[in-house]
């Protein structure tokens, strides 16, 4: 696939986490097939160095080149690693760090915080630009590129408890194609002011109109949430990898960057209540999305490839 411009090389690969018994035996008798094929895309291709972002597939060719005795790293996104940049940790020259608190995971000397990229277009905006009617208050809703039902159905929710910001209220929200037609209606049928789009392509014009995110808390969204210095409330998605977006949220709430609400005590009513509350106290808001601001890192991408580079020209 060359779409953009790259082409992609793929590998055949299992993953062992969250398998059954015989599930986990069926992929460690994939491994050697793994890297074999590892060594002959290496081969190659002749790198300079490789570099692992995580997940299952980046495991048996950053550590086939590892073995090959190639320059390697790693970037994990999360606070928690997940299991195969903890197990290649051990290995690769480098381990570049989205939040501090994943150090501990990682030998002292690998360990490098540089944060994590995002688009270039999440910088352009800053948090200075608005569109639109500047009296209203404008809520941004998304949960990831497909949408999230829970949070879907529970806006639906608190519409009922909003309705004293009714004509002083309004909605950006990305549903995912699931819920979109639904979720239209709600809004339509209650009579609040909403876009809601299925996907949302131009994230950062999205987010420069928001007063307030109402999110997920993966790696990504966080570190836009950052860049963009958004306050949020961040209802982590219960069933991630050793519960990592708990443990991303935690760094922006204690930072008071952001709120946080298990994903199982969300209520309309509780979700109401909180947008009533943050709405009419713009100082907190402020506050909050300059503490965002201060935890980003809008250098992430730039640090990780000189980094790189410096890896490959001094050892």
């Amino acid at each position: 696939m060359a779409r953009e411009g790259y082409t992609l090389r793929a590998i055949e690969v299992v993953s062992l986490k969250g398998k059954s018994f015989w599930g986990k035996v069926r992929g460690l008798v994939a491994v050697p097939r793994s890297l074999v094929q590892s060594g002959r895309l290496i081969h190659s291709f002749r790198p300079d160095m490789v570099l692992g972002v995580g997940g299952y597939a980046s495991g048996p060719v950053v550590l086939t080149a590892w073995a090959l005795g190639y320059k390697t790293a790693i970037h994990e996104q999360n606070a928690f690693p997940g299991l195969s940049n903890r197990i290649l940790g051990r290995f690769v020259d480098r381990a570049f760090i989205s939040f501090q608190v994943s150090a501990r995971h990682f030998p002292r000397k690998k360990a490098v915080l540089t944060g994590n990229p995002v688009r270039k277009r999440m910088h352009r905006r800053g948090i200075v630009e608005r569109s639109g009617p500047e009296s209203k208050f404008t809520l941004f809703i998304f949960g990831g590129s497909q949408g999230a039902h829970q949070l879907n159905q529970v806006m639906e929710e608190a519409l009922t408890h909003l309705k004293e910001l009714k004509g002083r209220l309004r909605i950006i929200h990305q549903t995912g194609d699931r819920d979109y037609v639904e979720v239209k209606e709600a809004y339509r049928r209650e009579g609040f002011e909403a876009e809601v789009s299925p996907f949302i392509h131009e994230m950062d014009r999205a987010y420069a109109m928001a007063d307030l995110v109402l999110c997920r808390a993966g790696a990504t969204t966080l570190f836009e949430l950052m860049a963009m210095g958004k306050p949020a409330i961040l209802v982590p998605y219960p069933y991630a990898a050793n519960d990592h977006q708990t443990l991303n949220a935690r760094t922006l709430v204690d930072a008071g960057a952001a709120m946080m609400v298990a994903n199982g005590d969300l209520s309309g009513a509780r979700l109401g209540q909180i947008v009533r509350q943050l709405s009419a106290d713009p100082a907190r808001l402020k506050e909050m999305g300059e503490q965002a601001l201060a935890l980003a890192k809008p250098n992430a991408a730039q640090v990780i490839v000189n980094l790189c580079y410096e890896m490959v020209n001094h050892g």
